[in-house]
């Protein structure tokens, strides 16, 4: 049976627990012995990873390839190789415009990728909590999309003109022009 998401993260925390703990063993040389074992074994795995992207790529189906790259834990392994087969900014743009469906389209704009930053407009109608939900959700799904980036930052973009009528607006006692 596969394993859901959260048994995947408990893993992850799992064995980089386990492999911090190995460098600072009672016996340096096994704990040498076992992080040299743990880095063949990696390079084996991300060498057979290579050789199925290719096999992938050879038959002629881009469409594996993408469903591959999807798989949150497969394309968390292909990043540690250096084989994720896209892009950067089209794993950021993806998870923007997933935000942007939660939100409001169109509000998000990737400024730029460099230094292991990305910089990220920003532009909310509504209230200010909406708005600090929708940083907190951009910059949680760019950093999963693409967890090799340090951080993101968000640039805030002058608000957009409202077609909500304003609440003082609705209560005021005054006619329009043409009205007695």
């Amino acid at each position: 049976m596969p394993w859901d998401a959260e048994q995947v993260r408990d893993e992850i925390v799992r064995a980089e627990t386990l492999l911090s703990d190995l460098g600072s063993g009672v016996e340096p040389v096994a704990g040498t012995h076992a992080i040299e074992a743990v880095q063949a074994v990696v390079g084996l795995y991300g060498e057979c990873l290579a050789r199925l992207l290719r096999h992938i790529e050879q038959a002629g189906h881009p469409e594996v390839l993408a469903d591959v790259a999807r798989d949150e834990l497969v394309s968390h392994l292909l990043l540690v190789h250096d084989l994720h087969p896209v892009g950067i900014e089209d794993r950021i743009g993806t998870a923007l415009a997933e935000v942007e469906d939660a939100f409001e389209p169109g509000s998000l704009d990737l400024l730029d990728v460099q230094d292991g930053v990305a910089r990220i407009r920003v532009a909310v109608r509504g209230c200010q909590s909406t708005a600090a939900r929708m940083r907190t959700s951009v910059e949680e799904a760019v950093m999963a999309a693409a967890p090799e980036l340090e951080s993101v930052e968000i640039d805030a973009a002058a608000p957009q003109p409202s077609t909500v009528i304003p609440v003082e607006d609705l209560f005021a006692t005054g006619r329009l022009a043409g009205e007695r």
